[in-house]
């Protein structure tokens, strides 16, 4: 039975990854060897400089879920900052191909988040690391290749990268806004593909490694789109999540879901800043072999494959905008546990899944959430984005719950240095700006970058 799921599982990831390849081999086939290096270029000049870059993120996050009685979020207020100074080497091959080498160190505060003089309450309270002078959270550094062509541009990354390279538009089924507020960088690796009609990226990341009292988690993502014409793309955006559990508390536990979608953009025939309507499919594959819970633990448990529909409509002109998306469908965090599902809660469900909570609803029983948003966005250029905005939440009732469960009101403001000093640099670092792009949003996912 156990070798039939495990055969299910392959077999999935092999479709995922047949799928990327194929769309990735037809457009950019006649470009192939030039991406990898093998044919011989140009002798071209080569330069070696000394380079710098400064990230600044700021987070406001204001969460008021008493409606619900704190089911799907709690209430709190998020205000969050940090600034990610980085030295960079980089290694110019001519017009043909970028080397960076980077290291740099995230400065974090969560504001007004500040120790107590005496130990009064717990330890949490009295941390020194919250003190203004502990404010060093992480260290990142990474190596960076680039390669240029004509009709496209390849890159990879690998080491401890910050999450803003990521240029996908992902499901908030995948990401949630916490993960770039408290995760801010990828310990593993990443591609990225980008030519006038096609894009993708693949990431792998080891979010923890195993041991006597650590989780084993990696984590694996992609996202993609074609566009045969401007008003039109057809794209994806998926992830697989394993979690091991540690050597002391052993669990087998597998989390994928998969999110294609068909997009019509239609800002450019109107001459919007955004105006697009999205249409996906939402399915995930759930198997738990150990089935380890809080109270008890049973034999290896059969696999899911709940599934749903998700829509999102977005406009945008003179800053103001909405964005609205409408999910129905089942169960796509079948691990987690609430009293609203009156479902046990696993102690791996928070490793497991990545994204809103919204999309954990009764289990086996289709129903809807709907996720409304209004905003201004004052700024918005290729270095820096400012956006100020008020989230409601509405889920299918469900005796006193619902169907209003909760409001958000949310700042953002992200600057990137590197972006202002070098203009001509556009997906990750080292690349070439294409000036024909219409800037714009990463819609249907979360702010990860400019």
């Amino acid at each position: 039975m156990i070798n039939s799921m495990n055969a299910k599982s392959t077999l999935l990831s092999a479709v995922l990854l047949l799928t990327l390849s194929g769309m990735s081999y037809a457009q950019s086939l006649r470009d192939l060897p030039e991406l990898l290096g093998l044919t011989q270029p140009r002798e071209q000049s080569n330069t070696v400089t000394v380079d710098y870059n400064v990230d600044f993120h700021y987070f406001f996050d204001m969460r008021m879920f008493d409606v619900s009685n704190e089911i799907f979020m709690s209430t709190k207020t998020i205000s969050l900052a940090r600034v990610s100074p980085s030295a960079i080497v980089r290694f110019d091959q001519g017009r043909v191909a970028t080397h960076r080498l980077a290291l740099g160190i995230d400065l974090t505060k969560d504001l007004g988040a500040n120790p107590t003089d005496e130990m009064t309450y717990s330890e949490a309270e009295h941390d020194p690391s919250i003190v203004n002078t502990g404010l060093m959270k992480d260290i990142f550094f990474y190596y960076n290749y680039t390669r240029h062509t004509k009709a496209g541009q390849l890159g990879f990354t690998a080491g401890i990268l910050p999450r803003t390279f990521l240029k996908g538009e992902y499901t908030r089924a995948i990401f949630a806004d916490d993960v770039l507020y408290y995760d801010p960088n990828i310990e593993g690796l990443t591609i990225q593909y980008t030519a006038p009609r096609f894009r993708m990226e693949l990431t792998g990341d080891l979010m923890s490694k195993q041991g006597i009292d650590r989780t084993g988690i990696v984590m694996a993502y992609t996202s993609g789109e074609y566009r045969p014409f401007k008003w039109l793309g057809l794209g994806w955006s998926g992830s697989y999540t394993h979690v091991s559990g540690t050597y002391l508390f052993a669990c087998d536990v597998d989390f994928a879901l998969a999110n294609p979608y068909i997009k019509f953009d239609f800002a450019p025939l109107l001459g919007m800043q955004e105006f697009y309507v999205k249409a996906a499919g939402i399915g995930s594959y759930h198997l738990d072999r150990k089935m380890y819970h809080f109270d008890r633990e049973d034999e290896t448990e059969y696999p899911h494959f709940p599934y749903g529909g998700e829509a999102t409509v977005g406009i945008r002109h003179w800053g103001i905008g909405i964005e609205d998306t409408f999910y129905y469908g089942l169960n796509q965090y079948e691990y987690f546990g609430s009293v609203y599902a009156d479902t046990k809660a696993t102690v791996y469900a928070d490793y497991l899944y990545q994204g809103d909570d919204f999309y954990f609803t009764r289990r086996s029983v289709p129903v809807w959430y709907n996720r409304a948003e209004a905003y201004w966005q004052p700024l918005t250029s290729n270095y820096v984005r400012a956006r100020i905005g008020a989230v409601g939440h509405f889920i299918t009732p469900a005796g006193e719950i619902g169907p209003y469960v909760g409001l958000q009101a949310k700042a953002t403001l992200i600057f990137n240095l590197d972006a202002f000093r070098h203009p001509s640099d556009n997906i990750f670092p080292g690349t070439r700006r294409n000036r024909n792009e219409r800037v714009r949003r990463t819609s249907g996912g979360p702010l990860f970058s400019l």
